[in-house]
């Protein structure tokens, strides 16, 4: 608790509240100030005077307060008790070693409970190098900002001066390649795969009502935050769900997809060196958008006073290609067949499952795939990641010989997509072109050449027979 003190501004606060003794009274009608250097912009100021100062003495150190009315009620619970004791004549005086920042957040807490109107508030413009709370009545004054870090406590003798020392919380939103397994803002992935986020919350010291929101598009299912950490940078503490923070994924507004609340407890203890770091999982599904803008994850975070960071946003992709199957002409064929694999020989088959004729996406866990078929010379498959992938050809089109390889093809951050002109031609060099050859007609037995030699041989018979026919003829005539 220590830290919220130190981190939140420099607090000119007297632990001896009340002492014996005769204390001198100050002038009649004197009035205090409290200024705040380096205010954030944007950010409200508050001031909450919780003790009257009836006298003091800056030299010896000797202070006289008595309960602000608004406050009697406080004072009187068990928990202020344990800081502050308060006598029959209604003076007040500090327990020996409690701690002040405790004191100072549970006062906090009990005044906005209880709707205790602040004293005064300002708001800090842009141009403002520091706020001023002019013509203040002498007193103990609790001091609170919508940044969500507690400030502290100060005393006007008359005038206080404390340094704004919070700062804005802000987030790093990440997501991982699994490729490289480097965390960035955006990756790659097939539908179906499990995609790794995490956010970087980025602390300061008095920490109030720390809240990630988190809403992911349409194309990526939520499946569970898998762990938080609290780390300074050398040391790093995993955090318990349910003591440290809960996870709320259900009757969210604006359509988020889940939150984490972190505890009070867990606030209180940050210092300005600290980072809350939480790590979370989601599914490409059926759903993800194809390449073009790809499927975002937001996240920003709530703190204090209903304020919020930056948001921030990851993008998934993924890809699509088209199989495009043509002669050595580049005409279109109907007919074949294919699958996908992930090496040239054996590996592991790439499943996929059929959306409509010629058009198929990457099956999902617990789908069944199919073989691709061509529809008109072409197939459409998406929801692939970047890498190196292998058609197997398992049926040619009737007439064609089948592959006897598989055909390789990259995805590098781009579809795939075939291209045509205007009047319907393919265009070489888009897509993946997968090419068969026709086979040839061989000669047969009793073909073509066999029946010359037959008919040349009915003929010369026939010609043969005709002359020895005339032959006889003549013979007789000669006789």
């Amino acid at each position: 608790m220590k830290k919220i003190v130190s981190a939140c501004m420099t607090i000119f606060m007297t632990v001896a509240l009340g002492v014996s003794g005769t204390v001198p009274a100050f002038a009649e009608g004197e009035k205090g100030s409290i200024t705040i250097n380096s205010p954030v912009a944007g950010q409200t100021y508050s001031i909450y005077r919780m003790l009257d100062l009836e006298s003091y003495d800056v030299d010896s150190g000797a202070y006289s307060y008595k309960v602000n009315s608004d406050w009697d009620t406080f004072f009187e619970t068990e928990t202020a008790k344990g800081y502050t004791s308060v006598d029959k004549s209604g003076y007040v005086t500090w327990v020996e070693n409690a701690e002040p920042a405790e004191f100072a957040k549970l006062a906090l807490d009990w005044a906005k409970d209880n709707s205790i109107a602040e004293t005064k508030s300002v708001t800090a413009l842009e141009t403002d190098t520091s706020i001023i709370f002019n013509d203040l009545e002498l007193g103990y004054y609790l001091i609170d900002s919508t940044t969500g870090a507690l400030c502290g406590l100060t005393t006007t003798n008359p005038n206080a001066s404390v340094s704004e020392k919070n700062g804005v919380p802000f987030i790093d939103k990440q997501v991982q390649e699994d490729s490289t397994l480097k965390w960035g803002d955006s990756n790659t992935a097939d539908i179906g795969q499990v995609v790794n986020f995490r956010v970087i919350i980025n602390a300061y010291s008095g920490a109030e009502n720390y809240i990630l929101h988190d809403k992911m598009s349409q194309g990526l299912t939520f499946t569970s935050v898998t762990g938080v950490e609290k780390t300074d940078g050398e040391n790093t503490e995993t955090l318990t769900e349910n003591t440290d923070y809960t996870v709320i994924s259900s009757n969210l507004k604006n359509d988020e997809t889940f939150e984490v609340h972190f505890t009070p407890s867990l606030c209180s203890s940050l210092d300005s060196d600290d980072s809350l770091i939480v790590y979370y999982e989601a599914i490409l599904n059926e759903d993800a958008v194809i390449a073009g803008a790809g499927n975002p994850n937001e996240s920003y975070m709530e703190y204090g006073d209903d304020n919020e960071t930056t948001h921030d946003t990851t993008v998934t992709k993924t890809f699509e290609f088209d199989v495009i199957k043509t002669d050595s002409s580049d005409k279109l064929i109907d007919g074949a067949k294919f699958r996908i694999y992930d090496k040239a020989k054996c590996g592991k088959e790439i499943k996929v499952v059929k959306e409509a004729d010629g058009t198929y996406r990457m099956a999902m866990k617990g789908e069944t795939g199919v073989e691709i078929e061509v529809k008109d010379g072409k197939a459409k498959i998406s929801g692939f990641d970047n890498g190196t992938y292998y058609l197997e050809e398992t049926e040619a089109p009737k007439g064609y010989n089948k592959l006897n390889a598989r055909h390789k093809f990259v995805i590098s951050d781009s579809n795939l997509n075939a291209e045509f002109t205007d009047d319907g031609v393919y265009c070489e060099e888009s897509g993946v072109q997968v090419i068969n050859k026709a086979g040839s007609v061989l000669p047969e037995t009793g073909g073509q050449g066999t029946a010359l030699i037959i008919s040349g041989g009915v003929i010369l018979m026939l010609t043969t027979g005709v002359v020895l026919v005339s032959r006889k003829r003549m013979s007789k005539i000669s006789a």
